[in-house]
Formats: C-alpha cells, structure tokens, sequence
C-alpha cells in the first residue's frame, strides 16, 4: 500500500470528513473515497461507519489510525534527520524516563535542550522501566533513563549506571525506630515496622527480610518515592528509598539511616539507548546535554557509531 494512502487516511481521520480532507489535501474527494474502499479492501473491513455528517471509526479505522499515524511520524522523522544533514539542528528528540526520575536536573536539561536547539520537537515519555524496554525495543523512543534493581535487556546498550544504595527514612519521635545516633539500622531492627516503598523495592526486600528471619509489614506500596517521603513524614512509616532520591526531594525533618546490611537493596540509575541500531545526531546532542547535567561520561559512548561484537567462529 502506497505510504501516500496512510497520509492521507490519518488527515481524514483528524479532519473528521472527506470534504475537510479534501480541501487540506488538494486532492478530489472521489479520489479520496477510492482510497479509503482501496484500504477497506486490503484490510477486509470497514474503517468509517456510514450515514452520520462527521466521519466515525470502526475498532478496526481506530488501529489502523494508530498504526499509520506511527508510520507517517517515522518517515517524517527520517525525512527531518536527512534534510538536516545529520547536524541534529532538527528533527524529533523522543526520550523516555521513570517517573522516579522525572524533574529536577533531568528537565533542566530538556529545557536546555530546547533552547540550543529550537527546531527541533520533543517527544517525552514517563513510563515503568519495562515499558521504557518495549519502546526503546521498538523505536518509540531512542534512549531512556530508568532506575532499575533488574537486569538491563542484552539488546538494549546501557551508556553509563550509578549505583544508589536505599535508605530508611523516618519521623524521628513517632516511636517506629529506635532513638539512638547510630547512623545505621540493620533489616532486624525493621521487622514488623511499617514500611512505605516503591514497586519495583517490593521482591528484593521481602526477599532481604526473608534471609534475616525478619516480619515484613508493608504499609504503603507506590510508583514513587514521594508516596513513601510522604508517609514517613506523616510518621506512618519507615520509607525504603534510594539515597538519590532522598537527597534529590530533600526530606527535612526525617532522619536518615543506612541499612547495614542491605546491599542486596541497591537501585541502579542507567541511561540507555538500542544496541547496534543507527542513533541520530538529535538524540546523541540530548545525551551530551543531559550527561553533563548528570555529571556522567560518556564521551567515548557518542564520539563514534557502536561497533557489533565479533560474531563467535
């Protein structure tokens, strides 16, 4: 099927008439009506319903809008990198980020980003880290920041990590930990206490409270770690985060405590992007940005294309 024919279905769409499309398009609406009985065809069903004034779509209209929006998006983002003859002045930055991570440096760098380089249109995307996987996996996205106590997929290409090891935070005088000035708690002294966390925290300390005999009482389960600064805050319970995240929402009043032995605890930060995949100028320009917002090198990761590994004799 002609691209033209997807362009042109997506403006109809959008258009909400024939007559609509017709004028935006310069193209005759019988034209435009053949095509659309054309793709019916190809596709074995309806697309619109008919008889109503403003065109509507069937399930099927609705998928294959969306299908061939993304398609229209990607030849267009191709044509930008192209045109622009891979200086990265403009083009479609699409970066993803765990909404653990969102703001503070991160956006400073986005708006820097889109001050040095105003011709160029940013797709963002807040996502789970799994989901951050499928897009990168699929082109939705061209890199990634995510924080992660999993593995890194193999064909995704991990550019630089930084390890966090997670904190207890808590209300001091609302009798949940003990008052001494260590400035360590060990997993014992957390049994039966309550505890506030993110999801991706749930496995990894249930196991760790498991391996020390210790009761588990989860009292708060969230995406964030401000859920869990809230409630210890609220001297509800002891929050397990990151010690970044602890020094990033700069939790005044709580006391902050290292879990001694707690290693199995740690979060990892990682900037990714796909492995052996052609990566354009716009994305690399972001990541320089956004490495030197973070403090992180990577230098050597954007001064030249991603070698293939030898393949084994």
């Amino acid at each position: 099927m002609n691209l033209q024919y997807y362009y042109n279905y997506v403006t109809i769409v959008e258009e909400g008439s024939l007559t609509a499309a017709s004028r935006k398009l310069h193209i005759a609406q019988p034209a435009l009506s053949n095509q659309i009985k054309a793709m019916e065809q190809k596709y074995g069903t309806r697309l619109f319903f008919r008889g109503s004034r403003r065109l509507e779509l069937t399930d099927a209209g609705k998928i294959l809008y969306q299908k061939a929006r993304h398609m229209c998006e990607i030849e267009q983002e191709a044509q930008n990198e192209i045109v622009s003859g891979f200086s990265g002045q403009k083009g479609l930055l699409r970066v993803g980020v765990a909404p653990a991570l969102a703001g503070g440096k991160i956006d400073d760098a986005l708006l820097a980003f889109a001050e040095k380089y105003p011709k160029i249109d940013i797709k963002y995307i807040e996502a789970s880290p799994m989901d951050l996987y499928k897009m990168l996996q699929n082109g939705i996205i061209e890199t990634a920041l995510v924080k992660t106590m999993g593995e890194i997929p193999d064909n995704l290409n991990l550019l630089a990590t930084e390890t966090s090891p997670t904190v207890a935070l808590y209300k001091p005088g609302a009798g949940l930990l003990d008052k001494g000035r260590k400035e360590s708690v060990s997993i014992s002294q957390l049994s039966a206490v309550p505890i506030a966390t993110e999801e991706m925290y749930q496995g990894p300390v249930r196991a760790a409270f498991k391996a020390k005999d210790a009761s588990f009482y989860l009292k708060s389960l969230s995406s964030s770690p401000a859920v869990s600064v809230r409630m210890a805050k609220a001297g509800l319970a002891v929050a397990l985060v990151s010690s970044l995240a602890a020094e990033k929402m700069k939790a005044e009043g709580l006391a902050v405590k290292q879990i001694s032995d707690g290693a199995s605890l740690a979060a990892r930060y990682c900037l990714l992007v796909q492995r052996g995949n052609y990566r354009s100028q716009v994305v690399n320009n972001f990541l320089s940005l956004l490495a030197d917002a973070l403090g992180l090198d990577i230098r050597d990761a954007l001064a030249a294309p991603e070698a293939e590994e030898p393949a084994e004799e």
